[in-house]
């Protein structure tokens, strides 16, 4: 849920609240108000009727009391009974139609009060008696019954009024807080979207707010963060291509006795044959000159390869064929290849070409090819193959050496672990870096008869 929306929900619940409070409070009010008026509408009224009769109790005249009693309830619509008791307390005059009640004289007794009231609940609703004595000292009483219809009518006119100004306070309170969500979740939907860039790796990015408040401190806090994570890439990134460089030299000079020896051959055949045109110039032929010239292509060829691999340092993502890699690395190890005695063997399928850098897959490869051939110094089988599985580019690269022991297994890709005398401890290390650079994953399996390291890289990344 939006926090623009948990905002107007939560003011909108205040204001409910707050109107169910103030509406109980105000109903509570004026139905004891209304009440308060009925009774002291009542006494009056009583106290008036009261007056009229008191002698015609006293002479027993029974039709002027009731000609007073019809009087007040033509002037007043809100008498539902009037009843009066002579001054033994009996029943002297009454307006029930169909006789009174016979236990009328209960429902409000006066006892020794002056006048009492008292709320009654009836079949026609609530009715509030109020009864007053006529003589200090005789037990003559009248009672008015006062309808409290009104009453009802008031709160359900109130209560209609109070749920229209609720629903007018909600609406003003949700375009309030419309407005003050607006004014809050935009510093923090800018927030949010700094965070995102940063999540993205777009470290070293700035968000200004021109707040003094706790967004603007959060907003200094990210941009501190960013700028942190910016310097820590950027050492974080040199540290890892002084690694890198330390690595290719070693690979280079790993590479260094089978250049030497391809290099030799071609020199040894050039020099021999100037020797002798040196003693013996008209022996030169076309067949001669065409052999110095391939000679020369060869030497060539095997620096440009060589020289290619030195010089690659740039991280740069292009269209890579990694089955051209793999045989350009073949290239590289021919001399290591014969010198030991191993078989070579290619099951290679059509790839298609992922988003790479071109010189970190070859340092790759590389290196697990020449961990591969060092792993058979007697001799052995080295398989490469390559195939798609599930949208990656897939490469297994296979030796039968003795395979790697069980106990050191979980640290062959720490950095600087390494069990050869003159190793760096390096060289795995890169690859499982290479490999999640470019969002790939790479595992091994090994046993007695030999290990095979499989590296998979997205066709699409």
């Amino acid at each position: 849920m939006r926090l623009w929306v948990k905002i107007v929900l939560l003011n909108n619940i205040i204001v409910i609240t707050l109107g169910i409070l103030i509406g109980l409070g105000i109903r509570e009010g004026v139905t004891y108000s209304l009440r308060q008026e009925i009774i002291r509408q009542g006494e009056l009224i009583a106290k008036n009727l009261s007056t009229l009769v008191a002698d015609y109790i006293l002479l027993n005249d029974h039709y002027k009391v009731e000609e007073a009693i019809k009087e007040i309830l033509k002037a007043e619509a809100d008498i539902e009974y009037i009843f009066v008791t002579d001054k033994d307390g009996l029943i002297f005059a009454h307006t029930f139609k169909d006789g009174y009640p016979p236990d009328i004289l209960s429902w409000n007794p006066l006892d020794d009060k002056r006048m009492a009231a008292q709320l009654l609940e009836t079949e026609k609703g609530y009715i509030r008696d109020i009864g007053i004595k006529v003589f200090e000292d005789m037990a003559s009483e009248i009672h008015i019954g006062i309808r409290e219809e009104r009453i009802a009518i008031s709160l359900k006119m109130l209560n209609c009024f109070l749920i229209i100004i609720t629903l007018i306070m909600m609406a003003i309170s949700s375009i309030l807080s419309c407005l003050l969500s607006g004014i809050i979740t935009k510093p923090l939907k800018r927030l949010v979207s700094f965070a995102h860039d940063l999540a993205r790796g777009e470290f070293g990015k700035k968000v200004h707010f021109k707040t003094g408040d706790e967004t603007g401190e959060l907003a200094e806090t990210f941009n501190y963060l960013s700028l942190e994570l910016k310097r820590y890439r950027e050492h974080m990134e040199e540290s890892y291509r002084q690694m890198l460089r330390t690595e290719k030299l070693t690979a280079l000079g790993r590479l260094s006795a089978g250049l030497a020896h391809e290099l030799k051959n071609p020199l040894t055949s050039i020099r021999t044959l100037f020797q002798t045109f040196k003693n013996r110039p008209a022996l030169i032929t076309k067949d001669d000159v065409e052999m110095v010239i391939s000679a020369s292509d060869q030497m060539n060829d095997l620096l440009t390869k060589f020289l290619r691999f030195a010089r690659s340092d740039e991280f740069n993502l292009t269209d890579v064929y990694i089955n051209s890699i793999i045989k350009h690395v073949i290239k590289l190890v021919e001399f290591q290849l014969k010198d030991r005695s191993i078989t070579l063997s290619l099951k290679l399928f059509r790839l298609p070409p992922v988003k790479a850098d071109r010189a970190m897959i070859q340092q790759a490869i590389l290196n697990l090819v020449l961990n591969a051939i060092e792993a058979m110094p007697q001799g052995g089988t080295l398989t490469i193959s390559s195939r798609t599985e599930q949208g990656y580019a897939v490469v297994s690269i296979s030796d039968t050496g003795t395979g790697i022991p069980e106990e050191i297994k979980d640290r062959i890709f720490d950095p600087f672990f390494t069990t050869k005398a003159d190793g760096t401890g390096l060289g795995l290390s890169i690859v499982y870096n290479i490999i999640n650079i470019h969002n790939g994953e790479i595992n091994f399996l090994s046993n007695g008869t030999g290990t095979t390291f499989t590296m998979k890289i997205p066709v699409s990344l």
